[in-house]
């Protein structure tokens, strides 16, 4: 069928196919496959990227191969494991193109999967077998004016490997391939001219061609198997004239054995394949805690279990790990979810005003009291989750009230003359070691032992560095979903300093820096000389975690010496004044209000 097409130079063929080159068609690179990388990490990223399959680089940026989806369902359904490496099952890379290259040569070259490799030897985007099929829709409208169109259609549909079928707008079928013919075991006289409905079941290629709305990758059963389609409107001068219907690949049982195996991405397969509603419901709001690390995912398991009960939690880890994100989980997870979740920070709010806060009050309890009092959180929290985060920071007589509330599960409003039970889940969360402050005397140890039931320890982002990429490349997604912009991606060395980085302020570290990419940064590749200038900086004490850094240690003792010292001088000052703060404070040179944050500071 190619020798019949090549003997037939139109000139007006030859004008279009000389004209439209790849780089007109090709993907932008989003992502590829570093060597080193997992089975696993490749089916996240396939996942997110709804692609066939992506390239793998090696350290230097060469491409060495590409990992497609048939080779890894091949690979898992035989003796791979998940933890494979890419290389081992990946197919070597002999096949590429340039962004200069035709359509018509990359067609001709075999590959579902065609990295795009510029002068440079640089990757610089994909081209696959669905993209070269949008360049033939395109083509369509200069065919049906060529007096060889017939011809020269036939050869292009031929010589695509999956089934192929063309409809109009009156989903009527115009052409219809040889592999569709032979998986349906119809002849192509017997489809043409007739409505795509009464030759294919399932369809919905025919409401493409009327929606003019694509739909890629979607599961459609035909005769007993589930096949991945794509569904894709052609358009002649802003008018949708048509629709093309292509199969991808075959035997998508195997895909779904595979995910079922893997409850965070089973969801996503097919409405038979989903967990049942009350699964969905207790399951989606573990699925926002992004992370496919095992560090991440035992932690997630713990969580999950502690949500069937209602014992108190205490979560703790590093600032911006997400402490707050696994309770509101927690939460909504539990026989608790279909109450309220309040939260209320112990640091943010002066001592005075946190028992008022916490326990509600009644009118005339103290000046400004509102009229008819106020509920506390606790009240608030009735049937539901109260979330008391910075709990390291709560003042020790607080503790005391609050250990009572967790013991008799009955809170006095302050002024009140009555108690009130209350039926409150609690969750605690500090970035502080609270088995440090017990011994030196600043957390109640019997609280500590009421609130440590349970124990969640978020790991910090560098120990999780496997999920960077991940967290990446999924808040990137979102902001540009968020703002309505282009959808940007990473070049390669902009993703390698990003992953070296220590990320000391964890993932709202991490966050905060992707939004400020997306909002000024204007081309669609973020490259290296887009990063902030710290993040290319190696060994800068400024931007290394205080436990891997000799000079913050440093740092640190001779902080604490001053802070001693500073103490010391306070307490000489007071012993000569016999105790009167406010001499203190004028021989310290200080406001008396500044003295008074010292002593508490300090214990004094």
């Amino acid at each position: 069928m190619i020798q019949d097409f090549n003997k037939y130079t139109p000139f007006d063929y030859n004008q279009i196919k000389n004209n439209e080159l790849v780089h007109r068609w090709m993907r932008p690179l989003s992502a590829n496959l570093i060597e080193g990388q997992t089975l696993k990490e490749a089916i996240h990223l396939l996942d997110m990227h709804g692609i066939e399959g992506l390239p793998v680089v090696s350290a230097q940026q060469k491409v060495i191969g590409v990992l497609t989806t048939p080779e890894l369902l091949r690979s898992l359904t035989g003796c791979h494991s998940l933890n494979t490496k890419v290389e081992e099952v990946m197919k070597p890379s002999i096949n590429s193109v340039s962004p200069h290259d035709s359509i018509d040569t990359a067609w001709k070259i075999q590959g579902g999967i065609l990295p795009v490799i510029d002068e440079k030897e640089k990757l610089v985007g994909l081209l696959t077998k669905t993209d070269i099929l949008h360049s033939y829709s395109f083509y369509l409208k200069h065919l049906q004016e060529n007096p060889y169109a017939v011809e020269t259609l036939d050869a292009v549909l031929e010589s695509a490997y999956e089934g192929i079928v063309i409809v109009d707008t009156n989903g009527i079928i115009k052409e219809f391939n040889a592999a569709y013919c032979r998986f349906l075991g119809k002849k192509r006289e017997e489809a043409i001219g007739k409505h795509v409905t009464e030759i294919i079941e399932n369809t919905r290629v025919h409401i493409v061609s009327e929606t003019g709305t694509d739909e890629r990758g979607y599961v459609q059963r035909i005769q007993g198997q589930d096949m991945i389609v794509h569904r894709i409107p052609i358009r002649k001068e802003e008018k949708i004239v048509g629709a093309i219907g292509m199969l991808i690949f075959e035997g998508v049982s195997e895909l779904y054995n595979i995910l079922g195996r893997m409850q965070e991405l089973s969801r996503k397969v097919t409405e038979s394949h989903l967990p049942n509603p009350e699964q969905i419901e207790n399951n989606n709001h573990f699925d926002q805690i992004i992370g496919e690390s095992p560090a991440i995912q035992t932690v997630k398991e713990i969580a999950r279990k502690a949500a069937k009960t209602p014992s108190t939690v205490l979560i703790t880890g590093e600032s911006g790990t997400g402490k707050e994100l696994f309770a509101k989980a927690i939460h909504y997870s539990s026989p608790f979810s279909e109450g309220p979740f309040v939260s209320i920070n112990c640091a943010a709010i002066p001592e005075q005003l946190l028992e008022a806060e916490l326990f509600g009050y009644e009118e005339g309890a103290f000046t400004g009291a509102r009229k008819g009092g106020k509920p506390g959180k606790f009240e608030q929290a009735h049937k539901g989750t109260l979330f008391l985060d910075e709990i390291g920071d709560m003042p020790l007589l607080m503790q005391a009230k609050i250990l009572r509330v967790l013991q008799d599960r009955e809170v006095e409003r302050v002024g009140g003359m009555k108690s009130q039970h209350v039926d409150v889940r609690i969750i605690a969360a500090t970035n502080k070691r609270l088995e440090e402050l017990v011994k030196k005397g600043e957390f109640r140890e019997d609280l500590y032992y009421r609130l440590n039931i349970i124990r969640l320890s978020i790991p910090p982002l560098i120990e999780r560095k496997e999920d960077i990429q991940i967290l990446l490349i999924h808040h990137l997604k979102n902001f540009c979903e968020k703002f309505g912009i282009i959808k940007k991606s990473f070049s390669f060395e902009a993703m390698r300093y990003l992953q070296e980085y220590q990320w000391p302020g964890n993932i709202r570290e991490l966050v905060n820096t992707v939004e400020m990419l997306v909002s000024l940064v204007e081309n669609q590749e973020i490259t290296e000389e887009d990063l902030p200038a710290h993040f290319r900086k190696k060994d800068t004490s400024s931007f290394i975690t205080e436990k891997n850094s000799d000079t913050n240690r440093l740092l640190k003792k001779v902080r604490e010496d001053i802070l001693s010292s500073e103490k010391d001088t306070i307490l000489r000052t007071l012993a000569d004044v016999n105790g009167n703060k406010a001499a203190a404070a004028r021989i310290l040179g200080i406001q008396r209000s500044t003295l008074y944050i010292k002593l508490k500071k300090y214990g004094l």
